[in-house]
């Protein structure tokens, strides 16, 4: 019995250093972050400027065509992104809803925007 319960301590214990190296990897999103998009036989680089504090996220998304969205009602929560930006399209603003996953090296993005799913794009961070 004694041997069972040492044994359970030794995976508890494991699981806990796991679950720490996890979160570490995605403790702060806050730097640069760029991702090179393709569309036809164009390609450009859009950059997130990301600044955590807590579970509150700010910051700006510059997109290839010259536009630099702010970030609002940004949130990270166990790994998960969530941020609104307001784009300028057709002489109107629509409102694009991203969200996704943050590790230590890449944040994997989603988009919706009127209703409509986006694309999925993947930004590395950029080590100044």
């Amino acid at each position: 019995m004694e041997k069972l319960l040492n044994f359970f301590a030794r995976v508890s214990l494991a699981m806990l250093i796991l679950a720490m190296f996890v979160l570490a990897q995605v403790s702060d999103p806050s730097g640069r972050w760029t991702a090179t998009l393709q569309r036809d036989d164009r390609t450009g680089v859009a950059t997130i400027n990301l600044k955590a504090d807590g579970t509150h996220v700010t910051g700006t998304l510059s997109e290839p065509s010259g536009q630099t969205l702010q970030i609002e009602n940004g949130t990270l929560e166990g790994g998960q992104l969530n941020f609104d930006c307001s784009a300028q399209e057709h002489g109107g603003t629509k409102r694009i809803h991203f969200f996704g996953q943050v590790t230590n090296d890449a944040i994997t993005l989603h988009n919706q925007s009127n209703g409509k799913e986006g694309v999925t794009v993947t930004f590395h961070r950029v080590n100044d």
